[in-house]
């Protein structure tokens, strides 16, 4: 963070899980909260921080600090940024140099953590994903990013019990469970056999444009093929016994 003034060079460093509005707030607390004998004007180009003022209960501690430490008659004005006024690009070369500055708090503002937590988990998730090469979801989804939902619950469903390689088609779930075998080939009936190699099924995958095509491309989010797919189970009878 940096706060630029009359006989004033502020350049403080904040915790690495402090956000840019954090940041922000921060300068405008510490200008703020300067000792000063006269009217005090507060110029930044952080529009977002001049709205969290206007907030009848602001949530940022920062925020909440201005709002009750500020002198009377302290006014918050807002300027754009990068449009080269003096002390505007002043404080903005402040605020670059502020990592090897002095701490201006070791404290980190609740909504900050809790967006760290949630980045740190998401990214270890990622990792995690990145590495396991043979789950047979990963093999479909590269990603932990959120499916796109079906046309129909139905179609959602069908698609989702494919996508993790457990169905009736594949599976027998009564009594004890066990993997089934294809009839016509003798091999496991994976999803994948059925979708991709089984060869009962080969005139209909060519009819439906299906051929060739990888585990990938039929069940990813973005595939094209994935209403020719739909229309495939449910000329194959398979659709409802997924």
């Amino acid at each position: 963070m940096g706060v630029s003034g009359d006989s004033l060079v502020v350049s403080n460093s904040l915790p690495a899980q402090c956000s840019v509005f954090s940041a922000e707030a921060a300068a405008v607390f510490h200008a703020t909260t300067l000792p000063a004998n006269q009217p005090i004007l507060i110029v930044t180009d952080s529009q977002s921080a001049i709205m969290a003022l206007t907030d009848e209960a602001p949530k940022h501690p920062w925020i909440q600090g201005t709002v009750t430490h500020a002198p009377p008659n302290t006014v918050y004005m807002w300027v754009p940024g990068h449009c080269g006024i003096q002390g505007n690009v002043i404080a903005d070369h402040l605020a670059g140099s502020g990592p090897i500055g002095p701490r201006f708090s070791d404290n980190v503002p609740f909504q900050d953590i809790k967006k760290w937590i949630k980045r740190t988990v998401r990214r270890a998730w990622d990792n995690e994903w990145r590495n396991n090469r043979t789950h047979q979801l990963r093999k479909i989804k590269a990603t932990t990013d959120p499916w796109k939902d079906r046309p129909s619950l139905k179609e959602q469903q069908v698609v989702s019990r494919l996508r993790t390689g457990h169905s009736r088609a594949s599976h027998n779930f009564g009594g004890t469970p066990f993997r089934r075998t294809c009839e016509t080939c003798g091999v496991p009936a994976s999803v994948e056999h059925i979708l991709i190699n089984c060869v009962e099924l080969e005139d209909l995958r060519v009819a439906f444009g299906l051929e060739g095509t990888s585990i990938r491309s039929l069940l990813g989010d973005e595939s094209p093929a994935a209403d020719a797919l739909i229309a495939f189970l449910k000329e194959a009878n398979l659709f409802y016994n997924i």
